[in-house]
């Protein structure tokens, strides 16, 4: 019997079912007729047109790119091609659940580095490197950072890429929430280690159509082919066809996205300084859609998050399914009116039981 992933449980059970969701960490779902006319839902070559959009917006050969079931999927695929039941999979904390679940339930290993609230949640490919043990076979990290939304440029990257490849490890980026802050780039050119998964959900707001994608060297092509093949058999053709026409739209979309988060970011950054008497957090870059609070003397805050959710119906992501209970990660991708009403309650909650 397969594992609960516990955080996707969480997100199942309460994310749309609340008065304020200040948990959702993706932009509103766009209308398919942003489009304009409706795609093909059973044309088979829509995936070809899919791939070879991805490969001219983001500089990838065609022959390196792989479709997945959106993000987590592209993790799951990624995790099945690399890994055996001796292999070990090294991961940031705090981490997206799924980003190290794949590896678990695959048989891999799972080993953790700390990204520390003291280097403003930097990698240090120092610290990476002394993590190494000699069975490990992949670095997972998210970039942005998922939770905290901060951000690794090329030179950081490379920094960790490089001497990885040395020791014939992979890096895997989780680079799902990119295109917001770095449009029209990917970690899969920083070098030749490096495996990137994303997808047309958290950026664009193309959620219903599961449009995912791997860029990997062409020698796991092959494989990763064969497990995307176990995963999802035929994956709908309509899938494709969306995907291509998000990629196509990407511009338009990421505009959308602009226009519906303008003034969003001030009313937080009050609501932060409001409560920064108990929570602290390295502010996000501008283009960010969450930030992670934590808790300045270390108390474990879920039960009162979880009482929040019950009985105030406001809600956020506990750190508990990142890694530290002392922390939540909160989003501001909701309307700018569910925000600015959300958020006091929200406030209150944590002042009367944090």
């Amino acid at each position: 019997m397969l594992p609960a992933i516990e955080y996707l449980d969480f997100a199942w059970r309460f994310y749309g079912s609340v008065r304020f969701d200040l948990a959702t960490s993706g932009m509103a779902g766009v209308d398919p007729e942003f489009f304009g006319a409706p795609q093909p839902v059973h044309d088979l070559s829509a995936r070809a047109r899919y791939v070879d959009a991805l490969s001219r917006r983001y500089d990838v050969p065609p022959s390196q790119i792989v479709t997945a079931l959106g993000a987590s999927g592209a993790l799951f695929v990624a995790a099945a091609t690399l890994l055996d039941d001796k292999s070990r999979w090294l991961v940031e904390s705090p981490s997206y659940e799924p980003l190290w679940r794949s590896a678990d339930v695959l048989g891999a290993a799972v080993d953790r580095f700390e990204r520390r609230y003291e280097d403003g949640f930097r990698i240090d490919p120092d610290a990476v490197l002394r993590s190494l043990r000699p069975e490990t076979r992949v670095v997972a990290i998210t970039n942005p950072h998922n939770p905290t939304a901060v951000w690794l440029d090329d030179d950081e990257l490379r920094r960790i890429a490089e001497p990885l490849a040395a020791r014939d490890v992979f890096l895997l980026v989780d680079e799902v929430y990119s295109e917001l802050g770095n449009p029209r780039k990917t970690a899969r050119t920083v070098g030749e280690n490096v495996i990137a998964c994303s997808s047309a959900t958290k950026c664009w707001g193309v959620n219903w159509a599961r449009a995912g994608w791997i860029f990997l060297p062409e020698v796991l092509v092959a494989p990763a082919l064969r497990v995307e093949r176990y995963v999802a058999g035929l994956t709908p053709p309509a899938s494709f066809a969306y995907g291509h026409a998000a990629v196509s739209s990407a511009d338009r979309l990421l505009e959308r996205a602009r226009e519906i988060q303008s003034g969003k970011r001030a009313r937080v950054d009050r609501f932060v300084e409001s409560m920064s008497a108990d929570f602290e957090w390295v502010p996000p870059p501008p283009s960010a859609l969450f930030g992670w609070l934590r808790h300045k003397r270390g108390a474990d805050i879920y039960a009162t998050l979880e009482r929040g959710i019950l009985e105030d119906g406001v809600l956020v992501a506990p750190g508990r399914f990142f890694g530290d209970p002392s922390a939540f990660r909160l989003g501001w991708t909701a309307s700018r009116e569910l925000i600015e009403a959300g958020l006091p309650v929200l406030e209150r909650v944590l002042r009367g039981r944090a």
